[in-house]
């Protein structure tokens, strides 16, 4: 019994003993003042007991995850656990490892997605996406983390991608809340013209992928910087950490393209 059936079982219990007290009372009017006393105290503790259960439910997503608006066009290729865009001669390398749950990515990919996806377009910058998962245990049910990043590359495989990733960090659920399921996931693949061949990858999974990259991940990022912990987003430029907080870091890994 977790905490919330605790405390609703404490709850009728308590309306029950005071029923059983109100009944050996006797007398006319205390009888008639116990009946009231009743009345209150369950409506007391069906009130609380709605309140608890309430407080912490999360909103309610949209029946169906938005489409994303069509943007510019950029090549696409699966590569391993990453998502290649753009050109693999382009003169900069940008490797971005984002958790589909993570806020800090989201608002990552709203600063700067139009940037990196037009680099990849004009053959400026070769962008790579690893999808990980450390947050899985920050949604509810747990685990969409990881089912997002399995669906990213069920949409690379379906020739869907640009679209997949820029819906569901455009309608990304909030850490702590209700994510997207696998149906919904499914459907957001058949909108963007995927088949039965992405449902099925989707609903085949791929925790051991996912798990797999997010641990490569994190050895790959503490290989490059011992003292650096871990956590999305992390970029990368030419084999190089960046720190992200620096708003100038982007204009100089495309401006040194031009030299």
């Amino acid at each position: 019994m977790d905490g919330g059936e605790q405390a609703e079982d404490k709850r009728k219990r308590q309306a029950a003993q005071a029923v059983t007290a109100a009944r050996g009372s006797g007398g006319g009017n205390r009888g008639m003042i116990a009946g009231v006393a009743i009345v209150v105290v369950l409506a007391v503790v069906v009130g609380i007991g709605l309140w608890l259960q309430n407080r912490n439910k999360p909103s309610a997503l949209p029946v169906a995850i938005p489409v994303a608006a069509a943007g510019v066009q950029y090549p696409v290729a699966a590569q391993g656990d990453a998502i290649v865009t753009g050109s693999p001669q382009a003169p900069a390398t940008i490797d971005i490892y984002e958790d589909f749950l993570c806020p800090v990515c989201g608002q990552f990919e709203k600063l700067y997605h139009q940037r990196l996806v037009q680099a990849a377009a004009d053959g400026k910058a070769k962008v790579v996406y690893h999808p990980v998962a450390i947050l899985d245990e920050s949604s509810v049910p747990p685990g969409y983390s990881t089912l997002a990043a399995g669906a990213n590359y069920c949409a690379t495989q379906a020739g869907i991608f640009p679209r997949f990733h820029d819906s569901l960090f455009a309608a990304q659920p909030p850490e702590g809340g209700q994510g997207w399921t696998s149906a919904q996931l499914q459907q957001l693949g058949r909108s963007l013209g995927a088949g039965d061949t992405f449902a099925g990858c989707v609903q085949a999974g791929a925790k051991q992928r996912v798990a797999a990259a997010t641990t490569n991940a994190g050895n790959y990022i503490r290989g490059l910087r011992p003292d650096h912990r871990f956590g999305t987003p992390s970029v990368v430029v030419n084999g190089a950490i960046i720190d992200i907080s620096d708003e100038g870091w982007l204009d100089r890994a495309l401006s040194a393209t031009q030299r």
